[in-house]
């Protein structure tokens, strides 16, 4: 994956190109139909998600609570540690996502703790 790809998504914005370039080969495109869900409530987290076009809406117990579209991102404490997904997000239109695997965080975490660390940083900000 091209880092300036990456650069676009805000979590990433401010992480130095150099950093970014580790980060790249562990991130892969996904795209999802309008109505296709993506992550569903309960389900168990391994991906985290940035919106790269499109837009998706987010239901908690069956309530709309948001609506989610290009920059944004969902799943990330998923990233982190593994939880069940706290709600369901459906593509409301084509969605085109950048994703991360949990699993590929671990060697990230191995080979370039700094990196792993700065988005824990940036993932409990936004949480925060």
């Amino acid at each position: 994956m091209d880092v300036s790809l990456l650069k676009t998504i805000p979590l990433f914005a401010d992480v130095p190109d150099d950093k970014l370039g580790k980060i790249a080969p562990f991130a892969e495109t996904d795209e999802f139909a309008e109505g296709q869900v993506v992550v569903k409530e309960g389900g168990y987290s391994n991906h985290f998600f940035a919106i790269e076009d499109g837009t998706a809406k987010v239901e908690r117990g069956g309530q709309h609570i948001a609506d989610l579209g290009p920059g944004d991102v969902f799943g990330e404490q998923g990233l982190l540690e593994k939880q069940e997904r706290s709600a369901t997000v459906t593509a409301s239109s084509r969605l085109r996502v950048i994703k991360i695997e949990h699993w590929e965080l671990s060697r990230m975490r191995k080979s370039m703790p700094d990196v792993v660390e700065e988005l824990r940083r940036k993932v409990e900000e936004r949480a925060g």
